[in-house]
């Protein structure tokens, strides 16, 4: 059978229809019934048996013509239904109809999903096929040929019999019709089943076109859902973000509100104690101006008493004069004034890093700073010599002996001027010398000549310890319990750098205070040591409004001089330049402005009670009297720049008017400026009295130098650099502070002799400043009460930072032996367990064992 240009191969064996359940008639039944057997002697002619069977065929050749016209127009329909469908799809989106390859056999023959589309194949290309093959749909049963086929096949014999005269077909004839109509008979069945075959691919093609759709629809469906939940779900993220954004604006404003009144109350407790320990120390000063007063009118009196008593020993008795010194007029015996016992003076400066509350020491009395530095510890002071250093105070008890016996004879001296200013026993003649006093004509006096330098260069010459005798002193003392058991030590040979002793010293330690000779040392090497830091006041944004703006100097005084850093500015001589400036204007309000100094105002690492305290205070760019509640007090303030300018009005006459945080507008007038002591001077100060909020100063104005925030990181990474920059190996350092108040601090003990003898030898220019404040030991500074009583250590001979914290005894300096060898060294146990101090004794005695060692 052909299909246009098409041959229509059988289908596949699995797109074979089940065949038809209806029996089909045999072959037989199609012709009608057989003859009848000639055994039986019954004749039938071939003729009338031919005719017959004729008759029977075109009989069911008529009822199957009728079902396949009935089958042809069901396909028909079907096919017309299948087409419109098709034709409403959209382009490129169904899949291939059914069709035949021309080329492929029946293993090859596409499925119904692989075809080409029915849309593609020209109607007259499908229909007629269709038609021609008459099948059913749904099961209807086929039949064996096309109603032409039928006709054709059975034309003659529906007709009616033949001519009598016509001769009857022979056996060949019959034989050949026979399989002529077998051929036709299989030919028919195999179109039938192709027929079959390919309304069932449409059929198929049809089901999938719909499946996709369905499919299509229903991920479109999927797709709008999940798009309506990711719009439902983002509108949902974005109230949660809104509604979370909101309750943190309102969180933050209630702790913004909360610390706003904590510092206010803070302050007004801060005024408070100022204004309490204020009457207290006036009420003490008035106490102890009556008791002066009484002890001078007391005094007076027994003088005049004793003077009474002398003139009239003297007219009853004439005395004798004992014989006199060479060039001297005699004194008599009983008038030599007898020494009297020092009262013992106040304690120690307090510690920069011990953290307990120190009894309050008494201010030292100012004086103006040396015009030159005094000499760094490359020339040490001799044995008893005393340095230039302003902030000096005397040592105490019998480590104390040779400033006792200088008192002792400035009393004498005194006494002595006193006798011969009142002479009560008329030693005196009106040429000054008494009347009998022995005349010595050829007495000479000895010629005065310059005195011997006090501070000696070091000898060249001087022997070197030996590693190993001076391990053998060492070794012991630092076995000592208090010392714990996290000890490092380093022992180096300031001329050479020879390492004489080392024990862990690449080890980083808890340097506590000792991380001052850091940022000292990186303020001498960054900043212009004779750079100064400004304080200035300019005009508000209103009329009466004036704005003190913070340079980071904590040393602003509010007496004048300062009793707790000579050479710094007074608050009295910035208001007088201020209202000078201003004229009448009064002043109504005054703006406390720290902008230059940023973040946290306590380090990383601090505890909760380090600030305020008695020896640490909140970082601000503004503050007085090193944070201090009141000049004379140990205690600091927890809101220095509110301090500061409080005390500004004050000295503007202004004590009433309000006090506030803010910025300096822009632009804005300058009223008055006032300068620091030099840096140089600055770094003394703090290293001296392990000064915490002086070095955290300092330690932002390096970073401010280097371009970093002037924050406690931005200190940390700009010391760091210097060091860095200045030669010195940081391996292992880790800083979080500029004072090494810091639990957090680690730097190792190699570090520390490194920094300490490049400023002994000067490969660093302008280091050599950082030994100038180096505490003296039992002499001054935070070593003024730490000196080995009857040591081997001659006094002078140990210079050293000290660093104490919870579980940390430190030392770090220089020492002069007893052979006049400079050494650098360190030692740092923060493995002690007990007291703050626990350590501090077991540290001294290896001071002291290396100030006394020849080592040899």
């Amino acid at each position: 059978m052909t299909d246009g240009d098409r041959s229509t191969p059988a289908p596949a064996d699995d797109q074979r229809v089940p065949a038809d359940p209806t029996p089909q008639p045999a072959d037989d039944a199609l012709i009608g019934p057989a003859p009848e057997s000639p055994e039986r002697g019954e004749t039938t002619s071939p003729a009338a048996a031919a005719a017959a069977e004729a008759r029977a065929a075109a009989e069911q050749a008529a009822v199957e013509a009728a079902a396949h016209e009935a089958a042809a127009r069901q396909a028909a329909e079907d096919l017309a239904a299948v087409r419109a469908w098709a034709a409403e799809q959209p382009a490129g989106a169904a899949p291939a109809a059914p069709g035949d390859d021309p080329t492929s056999g029946t293993e090859d023959r596409p499925t119904a999903a692989a075809a080409p589309q029915p849309a593609e194949q020209p109607a007259d290309t499908i229909a007629p096929r269709a038609e021609a093959a008459g099948f059913g749909v749904s099961g209807e049963t086929e039949a064996p040929g096309t109603v032409d086929a039928v006709d054709r096949e059975t034309g003659p014999a529906a007709a009616g019999p033949e001519p009598a005269g016509e001769a009857e077909p022979g056996p060949a004839e019959r034989a050949e019709t026979e399989g002529a109509e077998a051929e036709q008979a299989e030919a028919e069945r195999a179109a039938r089943e192709q027929a079959i075959a390919d309304l069932a691919a449409v059929k198929a093609w049809a089901a999938a076109r719909e499946a996709e759709r369905e499919t299509a629809e229903g991920e479109a469906a999927e797709r709008g859902a999940a798009e309506r939940g990711a719009a439902e779900r983002g509108a949902a993220e974005r109230g949660a973000a809104q509604r979370e954004s909101a309750e943190r604006e309102a969180a933050q404003r209630e702790t913004a509100e909360r610390e706003a009144g904590e510092r206010a109350a803070a302050d007004q407790a801060a005024a408070e104690r100022v204004a309490a320990e204020q009457r207290a120390a006036e009420q003490a000063a008035s106490e102890q101006a009556a008791a002066e007063r009484q002890a001078a009118e007391q005094a007076a009196a027994e003088q005049t008493a004793t003077q009474q008593t002398a003139t009239q020993q003297t007219a009853a008795e004439p005395v004798r004069p004992f014989a006199p010194l060479p060039g001297q007029p005699a004194r008599p015996a009983s008038l030599r004034p007898s020494p009297r016992p020092r009262p013992s003076p106040a304690s120690a400066p307090e510690r920069s890093a011990a953290r307990p509350s120190p009894a309050p020491a008494p201010a030292p009395t100012p004086a103006p700073a040396a015009p030159a530095r005094p000499p760094t510890a490359a020339t040490p002071p001799a044995a008893g010599a005393r340095p230039t250093r302003a902030s000096a105070r005397p040592p105490r008890g019998r480590r104390r002996l040779t400033a006792v016996l200088a008192a002792i004879v400035a009393l004498v001296v005194v006494a002595v001027g006193v006798l011969l200013a009142v002479d009560p026993l008329g030693w005196r003649t009106d040429s000054g010398v008494p009347a009998d006093a022995e005349q010595v004509p050829d007495a000479v006096l000895p010629e005065l000549t310059d005195p011997d330098p006090v501070l000696a260069s070091l000898s060249a010459e001087a022997p070197v310890p030996d590693p190993t005798v001076l391990s053998g002193v060492l070794t012991p003392l630092l076995a000592d319990p208090a010392l714990g058991s996290g000890l490092s030590a380093q022992v180096v040979d300031v001329a050479t750098g020879e390492v004489l002793f080392d024990r862990d010293a690449a080890d980083p330690s808890t340097p506590a205070s000792t991380a001052k000779l850091l940022t000292g040392l990186a303020a001498l090497t960054t900043l212009d040591p004779a750079q100064t830091l400004p304080t200035t006041v300019v005009a508000g944004s209103a009329p009466g409004e004036v704005v003190l703006v913070g340079g980071g100097d904590p040393t602003l005084s509010t007496t004048d001089p300062s009793v707790n850093y000579p050479g710094a500015a007074t608050v009295a001589d910035l208001a007088g330049q201020v209202r000078s400036a201003l004229g009448t204007t009064p002043v109504t309000s005054v703006v406390v402005d720290n902008s230059l100094f940023s973040g946290s105002l306590t380090g990383p690492g601090w505890g909760p009670d380090d600030a305020p305290s008695t020896y640490a205070a909140p970082v601000t760019a503004t503050a007085v009297d090193g944070a201090r509640v009141s000049p004379d007090s140990v205690q600091r303030s927890g809101a220095p720049g509110t301090d500061a300018g409080q005390a500004l009005a004050d000295a503007l006459g202004a004590s009433g008017a309000t006090v506030t945080l803010g910025e300096a507008p822009a632009g804005a007038r300058t009223l008055g400026t006032v300068e620091s002591a030099p840096v140089v001077r600055l770094v003394e100060q703090a290293i001296s009295a392990s000064d915490n909020l002086l070095a955290e100063s300092l330690a932002r104005q390096v970073a401010l130098a280097g371009d970093l925030p002037a924050s406690f990181d931005g200190a940390a990474r700009a010391v760091t650099d210097a060091l860095t920059g200045a030669g010195l190996d940081t391996t292992g350092l880790t800083l979080a502070d500029g004072s090494g108040l810091s639990s957090a601090d680690r730097v190792p003990a190699s570090l520390l002799v490194a920094a300490l003898r490049a400023a002994a030898d000067g490969s660093i220019p302008g280091a050599a400043d950082l030994l100038t404040g180096l505490p003296v030991a039992g002499y001054d500074g935070t070593l003024a009460d730490r000196a080995v009583i009857d040591g081997s250590g001659t006094p002078g001979s140990v210079r050293a930072k000290t660093g104490t914290l919870q579980g940390v005894n430190d030392l770090a300096g220089t020492v002069l032996t007893a052979d006049g060898r400079l050494l650098a060294f360190a030692v740092m146990a923060d493995g002690t367990v007990g007291a703050l101090t626990v350590g501090e004794g077991a540290l001294d005695q290896v001071a002291d064992a290396l100030a006394g060692c020849g080592c040899r």
